[in-house]
């Protein structure tokens, strides 16, 4: 099977849960909306409803808490409001994306993630994001025992793979779009699972050693 591969690179961000109601929590990776966000800003276009899979998996340094002071609208008392708000963030976060699609759509993302169209950035615009390593590659099923080398978001299936992990399960977003004037979003159940894990069974890997944990058709 072929795939696109790529490495993004970031210094700092935070992927919001839907769930942050007055403060602010952050998904340890980012959503596929986040990733297919970015494949069609670089592509200078809006989605026309093809349909791909993904595979996001990846790692960060630490985690901090930065502190600002939000300024919210409330539509009840008609006024501007100045909130203390802690802002978790992922430091020196490093993301690695298979894409899984027709050949064109591959080289099109290809081509858009080597020259994009504007400045990419993951999880809001204060820090950019750093592509490299864009390439295609090929995946083979293998049988056998594997440790995990980063943290991955794997689907329902994949989870019977592992031994005695410690899942923590996310409502994640994939695509979305304006309703009525409402953004509206598909969610997907996905299992986050750590580095250094062990798996045992039959699973996609491809040519560089990485296993392509596929979280379904989008």
């Amino acid at each position: 099977m072929e795939f696109l591969k790529v490495e993004l690179l970031s210094p700092c961000v935070t992927f919001k849960t839907p769930l942050s109601l007055k403060g602010i929590e952050t998904y340890p990776l980012p959503p596929p909306s986040t990733v297919i966000g970015l494949l069609y800003t670089a592509s200078g276009r809006k989605w026309n409803g093809e349909r791909f899979s993904l595979s996001i998996q990846g790692d960060y340094e630490a985690i901090f808490r930065d502190y600002i002071r939000l300024r919210k609208y409330n539509k009840d008392e008609k006024k501007l409001e100045v909130l203390p708000t802690e802002i978790p963030k992922l430091y020196n976060f490093k993301c690695v994306v298979h894409i899984g699609a027709e050949r064109q759509l591959i080289e099109e993302f290809l081509k858009a993630l080597k020259s994009p169209s504007i400045y990419l950035y993951l999880g809001g615009g204060e820090y950019p994001v750093l592509v490299r390593d864009v390439k295609i590659v090929n995946a083979w099923e293998y049988s056998g025992e594997r440790e995990l080398k980063m943290n991955a978001f794997v689907s329902e299936a994949a989870k019977d793979l592992f031994y005695r992990s410690n899942f923590i399960q996310f409502r994640v977003s994939t695509f979305c779009r304006k309703e009525k004037g409402e953004r509206v979003c598909d969610w997907l159940s996905v299992y986050y699972v750590q580095k250094g894990e062990s798996v045992e069974g039959n699973i996609l890997v491809d040519e560089e050693g990485d296993i392509v944990w596929l979280l379904g058709s989008m």
